[in-house]
């Protein structure tokens, strides 16, 4: 499984190189976000988010420009998320928190305005963000009630923002993105509770494309 990032890397520099489009370098400072509760018959288990966290996402994406109004637009990004749950089973209540990474392959297309102001065009980004799981990890040993996360996940993502050209090759933009977890990443848990969990993502994404 962690060979898929670095042959999906690869396939993807050759197409870039043979397509030429325009080729971005974004990181993202953002806040994860979790949705979490349990479908378990135990009315007496009530599970719940507990907070949320800074992260910071990087990467680069890919724009292949279809027409003047809109473009075909993919990446490779690296994304560290956190699950973090309060879970109390009638007697007693305990705070769980879990680090999880991931490289997401986006497929999006983004929608663009004609020109606001001189060089500025504000442009909408929307679709889907399909995620391998590389890396996850108790943040403490004596959490336990994930036994298993499941190795994808897949977000929908919506994001608004302006691209300014700064010059005849470069252009930066800036932009305001969320994304919302359609899976729930918690596969096998040490008790019988049936927990769904969904982590979510909003963020301030700048970058700049040559």
């Amino acid at each position: 499984m962690k060979k898929f990032p670095i042959a999906f890397l690869l396939i993807f520099v050759s197409f870039v190189s043979y397509a030429q489009p325009k080729i971005g370098l974004t990181f993202a400072p953002g806040i994860s976000l979790n949705r979490v509760k349990d479908k378990s018959s135990n009315s007496n288990v009530d599970v719940s988010k507990y907070e949320s966290v800074f992260k910071f996402k990087f990467g680069m994406e890919a724009d292949f420009m279809v027409s003047d109004t809109y473009s075909f637009s993919t990446g490779l990004f690296f994304a560290p998320k956190r699950l973090s749950m309060t879970y109390n089973d009638g007697t007693s209540s305990r705070v769980e928190i879990y680090r999880l990474q991931y490289v997401q392959i986006p497929v999006t297309l983004k929608l663009y305005t004609s020109e606001i102001q001189p060089d500025i065009k504000a442009f909408f980004h929307l679709g889907f963000l399909f995620e391998v799981k590389v890396f996850d990890e108790a943040f403490d040993e004596s959490y336990n009630l994930v036994d298993e996360f499941e190795f994808f996940d897949v977000a929908f993502q919506f994001g608004l923002g302006i691209e300014y050209g700064a010059g005849i090759n470069s252009i930066l933009y800036g932009g305001i993105y969320y994304e919302r977890g359609l899976v729930n990443v918690v596969k096998r848990t040490s008790t019988a509770d049936d927990i769904i969990a969904k982590i979510d993502l909003l963020s301030l994404r700048l970058g700049i494309k040559f």
